[in-house]
C-alpha cells in the first residue's frame, strides 16, 4: 500500500512554521509576545535559518522514505511563505557501511528508491547542503509497528460533530509509543451541476469526461498526533482520537475516506515529539507550560553550536482506511452558496459560441423559449474552483 500524506511540503509547511515558532519562543520572546504593546526587539528581525529535517525512514519492505528539507524564517514572515532547501545530497547510512542515496525532487523533497532495511542494524541520514555544510542524525534502530486493529466513527449527539478514532495493539509488548497521521479524501458536488462547459471557447455538453459537477479533494493532517501504553499492564491503545469533522462540513455531504497511518517511535523521540506538541497546543496564555527548546537528534558537522531541527525515526507504517457515506450519519445539511441564474441571448450565428464578458460567470443550461442560455457565478458551476479535481481516485 502506497505511503501517503505526510511528506509533502505544503503540509509540512505548517510543522516547519511550527518549528520556527516554537525556537524562538523557546530562546525568550513569550515575555514580548505577552505585552499589550507591540515590542520589536531584534531577535525577531533576525533569520536564524536553522535547518529543519522532516521525514520518516520507512522500514516496511521495499518502501520509499522520503524527507523534506527548509529554513526557518523570520518571525513576522506571512504565513504562506515556505523556504525550501535545494541542492542537497542526502545518504542513508547503517552501522556496517551500507549507503543509499536520495533523489531530489524539486521545492526540498528528497526521496530513496524501494529499500529493504535489515531491522538487526541502525541508521542515520547524512545530509550536505549546497554550500558544503554538513548535517548527522544519530544512529536509529529499525521499529516493526504492530497493525491497526480497526478505525472508527461516532456522532456526538449535542453538536452532531464526527469523531475518528482509531485502535491498536502490540501482542508482543514491544512498541508503547506511537505517532499517527493521516490523508483524508472526500467527494462533493458543485450548488449547480451544469449541462455544459467551454472547451476551447466554445460551449458543448457536459459528460463524464468532462464534467466540472464532481470533485474530489484530497488534505493531509498537520496535527501531531501520539499515544503509549506504558501506564497499562497491555500494550494497547483504545479509542486514540484521530480527527473530528464538524457537523455540516462539506468533508460528508457525498462520501468521506480516511487513511490513517501508524509508527512507532522510541522513548526519546516520543519525548520530543511531545514537547511540540504541547508546544503548539499551548501558546497564548502566560498560564500555560512555558514552550521547551526543541532537541532533536540531527546534528551539524560543520558547525557543532549550530542547532538543527528535527528527528529521524526508523519504523515500518502500517494503514488502514475508512469510509463514511453521508446517508450513515443522518442529517447533514451543508450549507450551499447563493447561485444566482441570469439569462442571456443565446449567439444567433452558432448557438456554441460563449460570449459573456464577465469572468466571474459560466454557462449553466440552454433554455427554448425564449432561445438563450442560462449562466451562474462559476463558483456554483466548477466544483475544481474549491481546491479539488474531477479525477476520480483509484480507491474510490
Amino acid at each position: 500500500m502506497p505511503r501517503t500524506g505526510w511528506h509533502h511540503h505544503k503540509t509540512n509547511f505548517l510543522v516547519t512554521r511550527t518549528y520556527h515558532i516554537i525556537f524562538l519562543i523557546g530562546i525568550g520572546l513569550l515575555p514580548f509576545i505577552a505585552c499589550r504593546k507591540d515590542y520589536n526587539p531584534s531577535i525577531l528581525q533576525t533569520n536564524p535559518n536553522l535547518l529543519v529535517v522532516e521525514g520518516i525512514l520507512d522500514g516496511g519492505t521495499g518502501a520509499s522514505s522520503t524527507f523534506t528539507l527548509s529554513r526557518t524564517q523570520k518571525i513576522g514572515d506571512s504565513l504562506g511563505s515556505y523556504t525550501p532547501e535545494l541542492g542537497a545530497r542526502l545518504t542513508i547510512l547503517s552501522n556496517n557501511g551500507d549507503t543509499y542515496q536520495l533523489r531530489e525532487q524539486g521545492n526540498g523533497i528528497y526521496t530513496s528508491l524501494s529499500l529493504l532495511l535489515d531491522k538487526s542494524e541502525k541508521y542515520q541520514l547524512k545530509i550536505v547542503t549546497q554550500n558544503g555544510s554538513q548535517y548527522l542524525s544519530d544512529l536509529v534502530p529499525v521499529q516493526t509497528a504492530p497493525p491497526i486493529d480497526s478505525l472508527d466513527w461516532q456522532r456526538d449527539q449535542s453538536s452532531g460533530d464526527i469523531s475518528v478514532s482509531l485502535n491498536t495493539h502490540d501482542p508482543a509488548n514491544n512498541s508503547h509509543y506511537y505517532r499517527w497521521f493521516f490523508t483524508e479524501t472526500w467527494e462533493y458536488q458543485s450548488p449547480l451541476i451544469a449541462e455544459l462547459v467551454l472547451q476551447n471557447g466554445l460551449l458543448i455538453f457536459a459528460d463524464s469526461s468532462n464534467q466540472t459537477s464532481t470533485c474530489w479533494r484530497t488534505d493531509n493532517s498537520t496535527d501531531i498526533l501520539l499515544g503509549n501504553s506504558t501506564a497499562l499492564s497491555q500494550d494497547l491503545i483504545s479509542q486514540a482520537p484521530i480527527t473530528t469533522i464538524p457537523h455540516a462540513n462539506e468533508k460528508i455531504s457525498v462520501r468521506y475516506s480516511i487513511l490513517a497511518s501508524q509508527y512507532i517511535l522510541t522513548q526519546s523521540a516520543y519525548r520530543y515529539w511531545s514537547v511540540l506538541q504541547k508546544n503548539t497546543q499551548n501558546l497564548g496564555s502566560l498560564f500555560d507550560p512555558q514552550p521547551s527548546q526543541l532537541i532533536g537528534n540531527y546534528h551539524s558537522l560543520t558547525n557543532p553550536n549550530e542547532p538543527v531541527i528535527g528527528y529521524l525515526t526508523a519504523s515500518s507504517i502500517q494503514q488502514q482506511r475508512l469510509f463514511i457515506l453521508r446517508s450513515q450519519v443522518g442529517v447533514w445539511d451543508t450549507i450551499a452558496p447563493a447561485c444566482p441564474l441570469k439569462n442571456i441571448p443565446q449567439n444567433s450565428f452558432n448557438f456554441q459560441v460563449y460570449n459573456y464578458t464577465d469572468p466571474a460567470y459560466g454557462p449553466y443550461y440552454f433554455t427554448t423559449f425564449p432561445p438563450g442560455l442560462e449562466i451562474s457565478f462559476k463558483t456554483c458551476l466548477d466544483c475544481r474552483l474549491k481546491g479539488g479535481t474531477t479525477q476520480k481516485p483509484s480507491f474510490w
